[in-house]
């Protein structure tokens, strides 16, 4: 997503008098405060994985800053999940959370230790760690078809995830269902 920042210069070299600027758990307030220089406000919010938020206020001729950037955990990397699916065993498998929004799931380990089903898809997140993602797999079995899944969930940390939604599967010979589906994350890398 773009950037957004404003600069807002308040006062200058020669004004009697300046107008301060405060934000106050979210308002704007203004004060009439005696003649000062000129004060620069910057703010500058990110809205994209991992978000970044800060506030900096400076008075020319100094470069302290006047707030601290607070970043937001990203989902990006390896993640070993374990999924629960109303009609199913618990199964576990390894969750790749790409830079670009892409995810693959690999799943059901076979006896020879690789997955039995490969599912691709992507994944968005947003305010206060939360996160939805989605992807498609194919279903293993005497039932062959496709499942179609959607979960919204929350970073519980940065090394740790819990999602729930649905899985519509949709089988090769006409016939569909939808289940619950709950996943939980843990990061590996």
């Amino acid at each position: 997503m773009r950037k957004k920042q404003s600069t807002t210069t308040i006062g200058g070299p020669t004004a009697r008098r300046a107008v301060g600027v405060a934000l106050a758990a979210g308002f704007l307030t203004l004060a009439v405060a005696a003649p000062q220089p000129a004060l620069a406000l910057t703010a500058t919010t990110t809205k994209s994985a991992p978000t970044t938020e800060s506030v900096t206020a400076t008075t020319p001729g100094t470069a302290t800053p006047a707030a601290t950037a607070t970043t937001v955990p990203s989902p990006v990397g390896t993640w070993s999940v374990t999924t629960q699916e109303s009609d199913h065993p618990a199964s576990t498998g390894t969750l790749f959370f790409y830079a670009d929004h892409t995810l693959r799931l690999e799943a059901h380990p076979g006896p020879d230790g690789k997955p039995v089903f490969i599912g691709t898809g992507e994944w968005h997140s947003g305010y206060g760690g939360t996160l939805h993602y989605e992807f498609t797999h194919p279903l293993p079995g005497t039932r062959t078809g496709t499942a179609y899944v959607e979960l919204d969930g929350v970073l519980t940390s940065s090394t740790g995830f819990s999602a729930c939604g649905l899985t519509k599967r949709v089988y090769d010979d006409g016939g569909t269902e939808t289940v619950t589906i709950v996943m939980t994350g843990t990061k590996t890398a």
